[in-house]
């Protein structure tokens, strides 16, 4: 039937075994491919969420300062139209102590010291 001597039989055996094996490797590589895309896919997927939260949290920082710097802001011209009120009425006491004469001429100088400063 077959002849063992010429290693025909063999070497068709050997090619059907490489063959099979060429098959398999393929296979487990298509496989290999497929399981890092999905990693690859998956890593970048997480990336994007992680940027998206940072994203999220600088544009709640970015409205905590303006907030915060719209409130410094009333609070310095609060302060700041309080004090001239004082210089204003500062002023007026001047003006009418004045008017009085030099009796209150040592509480003028107190003033103006206060209003110059």
């Amino acid at each position: 039937m077959f002849d063992w001597q010429d290693g025909k039989v063999d070497r068709k055996m050997n090619q059907k075994q490489m063959d099979d094996v060429e098959v398999q490797m393929e296979e487990d590589f298509e496989k290999k491919k497929k399981e890092v895309e999905e990693k690859a896919r998956l890593e970048v997927q997480m990336e994007k969420l992680k940027l998206t939260k940072e994203q999220r949290y600088i544009l709640q920082s970015q409205g905590d300062i303006i907030e915060n710097t719209r409130k410094a802001t009333k609070d310095v011209e609060l302060e700041r139209n309080l004090l001239k009120k004082e210089k204003a009425k500062l002023e007026q006491v001047v003006g009418e102590l004045l008017k009085d004469g030099h009796d209150n001429k040592e509480k003028l100088e107190q003033i103006q010291a206060i209003i110059e400063s």
